[in-house]
């Protein structure tokens, strides 16, 4: 199947979106505001089946980005299909991939397109993606990349060669984990992933409760993908050894909530009851693990595809 034409100068940002039309809101405020040609790029709101309807959001934009467009799936699919429609709806040859509820410094295109584009070897560029505030117990979580070698899909830049040879994202990937970090990996055949110290986006905060912690269990399969796939434990440089399901299976019942249990008891100095609360949490995680052990030892490891082939026939719609 034939693949849209590619335009090496034209820039898309992708935004994959389910309801949360206030973060979005203050998502494409900020491109607004960039301190970048932002009218010349393409900017595709992906729509994965939302509850609410975002086109008044869409509407009340398009007067300030005029490449604006709203694509939808007919039904829930996840982060990575959405953002796979939206690379597959553009011929731009760069892509900048932002969470609806990212918002962005002025000079965050200019600095991030800028140094994709001052290092031809680069495949991607990560950005510097910080929480809104200090966080202020474990009892709250956001993701960070200070340093690079993260791969969030927050806040990064991908060319658009690379991303159609590494297949874009997997869609077997249905939830918000892991889909990030698989693309990465199928990057580095390709080229070298930058990190850009300027560029910086700003994720908010998130409340961390026991549901929380029960959602996160379901990433353990797609961290048992990556350590069967590549031979990594959720990223690059962290060997899985041997036998990678019972090392996947050891993180999830020991490593990692022995981890988060010896944070909280540290914790406890500065605060009791938040402290407390986070070790009965870390506790939990063994529960958790528990759990996830079926699926981590006899989930089918999904065969490696191309998903920016463009379909004849898809679940897409446009709005």
């Amino acid at each position: 199947m034939s693949k849209v034409s590619s335009n090496g100068d034209q820039v898309a940002v992708v935004i994959p979106v389910r309801n949360r039309s206030d973060f979005l809101r203050n998502c494409l405020n900020s491109l607004v505001a960039q301190d970048y040609p932002i009218r010349q790029c393409e900017v595709i709101v992906c729509d994965d089946h939302s509850e609410e309807d975002l086109e008044p959001v869409i509407e009340a934009f398009r007067p300030h980005l005029p490449k604006l467009k709203l694509l939808g799936q007919k039904k829930h699919c996840g982060p990575g299909a959405a953002r796979n429609m939206g690379f597959r709806s553009s011929s731009a040859g760069m892509f900048v991939c932002l969470d609806s509820d990212i918002v962005c410094h002025p000079d965050f295109l200019k600095e991030l397109l800028g140094i994709l584009k001052a290092n031809p070897s680069w495949v991607a560029v990560e950005a510097t993606l910080i929480p809104n505030q200090n966080q202020p117990s474990p009892l709250w979580d956001a993701p960070l990349c200070d340093q690079g070698g993260r791969y969030h899909t927050a806040a990064i830049a991908y060319r658009r060669d690379a991303l159609f040879r590494a297949g874009g994202f997997d869609e077997t990937f249905k939830l918000a984990a892991c889909e990030d970090v698989d693309l990465a990996a199928r990057l580095f055949e390709h080229g070298t992933i930058g990190f850009s110290s300027e560029a910086k986006a700003i994720h908010p905060l998130r409340k961390v409760t026991l549901h929380t912690h029960w959602q996160w269990r379901r990433s353990w399969k797609y961290i048992t993908v990556l350590a069967k796939r590549y031979g990594f434990l959720a990223f690059p440089g962290r060997d899985a050894g041997r036998f990678p399901r019972l090392r996947v299976a050891l993180a999830a019942m020991l490593t990692q909530p022995g981890g988060r249990f010896l944070e909280a008891c540290k914790y406890i100095k500065k605060n009791l009851r938040e402290g407390i609360i986070a070790g009965l949490y870390a506790i939990f995680d063994v529960i958790c693990g528990l759990t996830a052990l079926p699926v981590i030892i006899f989930c089918p490891l999904p065969p490696r595809r191309n998903y920016l082939e463009i379909k004849t026939s898809s679940g897409e719609k446009p709005h």
